[in-house]
């Protein structure tokens, strides 16, 4: 999850729109992976991109669930940390896939990106990727529109 200070708030809470803040900068505790969405708003034959970050598949679920005509998610890119994608630091990759499935009572997302790598959440040693069982697919490329 993304922690903000209240030292980095810009201008008055509502001021960009109700329930809405703009801040200079946010954190994380956890060296996890997120995700960072390309969502295109659309409005009176106008159109804008803005940038969600989220954290976690049920977010990302949740979001791609909440499309609609005038909001609409156009890239998902995972951004992972050096544990997950065997790399001196952490990476961003345009997705393919989410799948989110068990492994011995405990839930691991699966992250296929664009290069064809496959980068999974789980810290026991020894997982295997095909012993994955219950596997419910989160996300695929071809549930969003092209940007």
């Amino acid at each position: 999850m993304f922690r903000t200070e209240d030292s980095d708030a810009i201008g008055v809470p509502g001021l960009f729109g109700e329930g809405l803040m703009h801040w200079q900068g946010v954190s994380r505790v956890l060296r996890s992976h997120w995700y960072h969405l390309t969502v295109r708003i659309s409005e009176q034959g106008r159109s804008t991109e803005f940038t969600r970050m989220i954290e976690g598949e049920h977010r990302l679920q949740q979001m791609l669930v909440q499309q609609n005509a005038g909001e609409v998610i156009v890239d998902v890119q995972v951004v992972t940390p050096p544990w997950m994608n065997n790399c001196d630091g952490w990476r961003m990759d345009r997705v393919v896939k989410v799948t989110v499935g068990d492994d011995n009572d405990f839930e691991v997302s699966l992250m296929e990106v664009d290069s064809g790598a496959i980068y999974h959440n789980s810290h026991r040693p020894g997982f295997q990727v095909q012993l994955l069982q219950n596997c419910r697919p989160i996300f695929l490329e071809t549930m969003i529109r092209s940007a």
